[in-house]
């Protein structure tokens, strides 16, 4: 009762206290005029944004695991590897008239048990874009192409360096090229075409990733669109470098259903094979890569995404094994009489052609993600897994990312290694991971 009339007394004070001529009625005008225009906003010619990202890597060894064995042969005084990550990426962009200025830095300063603090600067983009009409582009400087329909992989983006398979979502850093959009709309079946050429310089001091030679690469996509399909046709051609083509595609079977795939065929591939004693043979033939895959989202806001990765650049089983069995025989050699030689010889194969992710022929990849289960809000669970068809080993990586107010993101994702002895995720050099990260954006 006591509250009902403090409440009414409230009421009673702020009635009384509006300006009586608030409620007068206007006797010189029986309607408002509301015909006014309203000030078009002017768009700013810059845009700046930053992300200050704090993260923290735990690793568990797997001290049986081959690789371990290759890395470490006097083993290590602990099994668990920590690793802390401060990371500040800054990107901006500044336009007058048909110029536009775009850049892209990140800086990274880290520290673990292998070595002390070190930091690490790169330019992820930084390129001139011409403008002339808005089918018409031009860019000049370190872009990245992003060529392809896939999540987890993209074996036509033949101007991209390659995702990283447990964070597909991470930005890449680009080449120094010379590329351009054309674009034309037309009012018939064929909706939209356009042209992208690219140009691509090598030498000992740009775009080294390519080879050390003085190079030229070309290459280029044509982009359709057509009875509501995005489909591309794209090349790479050079001198120094096997010739490659793929094509992709996209096309909703619904508002919430997708399915892609693509294609691409290397020409006259080198791949170098070792065996069990260490011997390097090369094989040269035309690997074929393609990739097919879904995006479902379902009434309740779980998103699934499948792929079926063919790997022709990668190795046999039989391949693998042989790989394996020459770290193993080098790390007994170095257990018996402190010899380096094969175990060595395994490294410097390991760095160049083995040791890298998904280097097998088959995979599968599937990921399912819930938006704000049990009505909780900016909280999203979600679940990466990674199967390796052709040695039935893989990894399962649940993850939970949280936004609890505008601009700070928590995440938290832990992986799980599985897979038996002399197979890819079996003899990985770490069987778990903890990976938890601060993100404040501005």
């Amino acid at each position: 009762m006591k509250l009902s009339l403090r409440i009414l007394f409230f009421l009673i004070f702020i009635y009384s206290s509006i300006p009586g001529y608030i409620f007068a009625e206007d006797k010189s005008s029986d309607m408002i005029d509301l015909d006014f225009e309203i000030p078009e906003v002017e768009k700013k010619p810059y845009s700046f944004n930053a992300e200050f990202k704090l993260s923290e890597t735990i690793r568990g060894f797997d001290e049986d695991s081959l690789l371990f064995n290759q890395k470490y042969p006097e083993g290590r005084d602990d099994d668990t590897f920590f690793q802390t990550d401060l990371n500040l990426k800054v990107e901006g962009s500044y336009q007058i008239g048909i110029v536009k200025l775009y850049a892209r830095l990140n800086g990274e300063l880290y520290y673990n048990d292998d070595e002390d603090w070190e930091n690490d600067q790169r330019t992820e983009e930084a390129y001139v874009s011409l403008l002339p009409s808005p089918s018409v582009t031009l860019d000049i400087g370190k872009k990245v192409s992003k060529w392809g329909k896939g999540y987890a992989w993209n074996p036509a983006a033949f101007f991209s360096r390659p995702k990283d398979i447990e964070d597909p979502d991470a930005t890449l850093e680009g080449y120094y090229a010379v590329s351009g959009d054309l674009i034309k709309s037309m009012d018939s079946p064929l909706r939209t075409v356009a042209l992208t050429p690219v140009i691509l310089p090598v030498s000992g001091h740009i775009n080294d990733e390519w080879g050390t030679e003085r190079d030229i690469l070309w290459g280029g996509k044509i982009y359709f669109f057509a009875f509501d399909t995005d489909m591309d046709i794209m090349f790479l051609i050079g001198e120094e470098v096997e010739d490659r083509f793929g094509a992709d595609f996209s096309k909703n079977i619904s508002v919430n259903f997708e399915i892609h795939g693509e294609a691409a065929i290397v020409l006259d591939y080198m791949k170098y094979i070792t065996d069990h004693q260490g011997n390097l043979t090369e094989k040269k033939y035309n690997a074929k890569n393609y990739l097919l895959g879904i995006r479902y989202l379902t009434s309740h806001d779980t998103t699934y995404i499948f792929e079926y990765f063919r790997n022709g650049q990668g190795y046999t089983r039989d391949e693998m094994k042989d790989y394996f069995t020459l770290v193993e025989d080098g790390y007994q050699e170095h257990i018996n009489s402190q010899a380096m030689a094969k175990l060595s010889e395994s490294r410097q194969y390991g760095s160049q052609f083995y040791n890298r992710q998904t280097i097998m022929k088959d995979y599968f990849y599937l990921k399912v993600s819930q938006k704000e289960p049990f009505d909780i809000l900016y909280f999203t669970p979600s679940v990466a897994c990674i199967y390796n068809i052709n040695d039935k080993s893989g990894s399962v990586t649940p993850q939970i990312t949280y936004t609890p107010i505008t601009n700070l993101e928590f995440e938290i994702k832990t992986s799980f290694l599985l897979g038996k002895d002399y197979t890819e995720y079996g003899e990985k050099l770490n069987d778990c991971k903890v990976y938890a990260a601060v993100k404040y954006y501005f």
